[in-house]
């Protein structure tokens, strides 16, 4: 019973972050930023490259099909 009546850990004043926390914690965040804005830019190239695709395919083609029998095929 005397275990458990114990107190377990550092005191209030000893358990504060330090700058080292700080740090940690500001460099996830920019980490975070960066990847978001990389894969934005990413995902934006990939549906122009998309976009380009799709039209040299309808191109290639020809005009003498339309678009309702280009979704047939």
């Amino acid at each position: 019973m005397e275990i458990l009546a114990q107190e377990f850990g550092p005191e209030r004043d000893q358990a504060m972050a330090g700058p080292l926390g700080l740090f940690v914690t500001v460099f996830l965040v920019v980490v975070v930023v960066l990847l978001i804005r990389g894969m934005n830019k990413h995902v934006r190239r990939l549906g122009e490259r998309v976009d380009r695709e799709e039209a040299a395919m309808r191109a290639a083609e020809g005009p003498n099909e339309s678009p309702a029998e280009a979704d047939r095929s």
